[in-house]
């Protein structure tokens, strides 16, 4: 079993900055139609680089609180509630329905040959190479897991799978780890890769679920 406290830490800057700015919303701080203080101004009572004050924006703007527009700022267009993807499904719910799907693909895929895992390898070492350039790293996460629920050689999971990527995407978007995935969280999905290359199926699964509850738990602080 994995210890839970691997990802205790996993709060980055801009998740935490993120949260105060939905706590602005609900006290009324920053009303409904107001526009909020410009990136500089963030960065500057933040004490953060303006890259983070944009990444904890992306993740409000995701939630449908914030309209980001390009040139004129953030405007405050909706108090907070629990996000709802494409598709009129809740976040959460498309996290819980993640979960099921991939803990079940992992443990389809580990009955597999070792060319079922080629992917798998690969989409990892993406993931490594986006966190390394520092590059946006929502799509190597996607395709990693999209990888493992591919490996598992169930067309029809496959399939259902891909029929919620759009909410997948916006899953990760809104995740701590969204745009730019923290060590400590790159480290676990990589541990996540190695497990099922190496056939290892209970680490494989408690550090998925680690993941998904990380996210859980971060859609669940936004709200509070």
């Amino acid at each position: 079993m994995i210890d839970p406290s691997v990802v205790q830490r996993r709060d980055s800057q801009a998740s935490r900055i993120a949260r105060i700015l939905v706590d602005r919303v609900k006290d009324g701080s920053y009303p409904i139609g107001q526009k909020i203080p410009s990136e500089r101004q963030l960065a500057t009572e933040f004490g953060v680089s303006r890259p983070v004050i944009r990444e904890a924006l992306s993740t409000v703007g995701a939630m449908d609180i914030l309209d980001i527009q390009m040139g004129r700022g953030a405007y405050v267009i909706a108090a907070p509630a629990d996000p709802i993807a494409s598709g009129g499904l809740k976040l959460q719910d498309v996290v819980n329905v993640r979960e099921i799907l991939e803990v079940g693909a992992i443990q389809l895929t580990l009955k597999k040959e070792a060319p079922a895992l080629e992917g798998v390898r690969a989409a990892a070492e993406r993931l490594q190479q986006a966190a390394r350039d520092r590059e946006d790293t929502v799509e190597p996460d996607r395709a990693l897991h999209a990888a493992i629920v591919q490996a598992s050689g169930s067309s029809l999971l496959a399939s259902i799978w891909q029929s919620i990527d759009q909410q997948v995407v916006e899953t990760i978007r809104i995740s701590p780890h969204g745009r730019t995935m923290s060590q400590d969280i790159l480290d676990l999905h990589q541990r996540l890769a190695d497990a099922i290359i190496n056939d290892d199926l209970d680490t494989a699964v408690n550090t998925s679920r680690l993941l998904y509850e990380d996210n859980r738990q971060f859609l669940r602080e936004l709200l509070q």
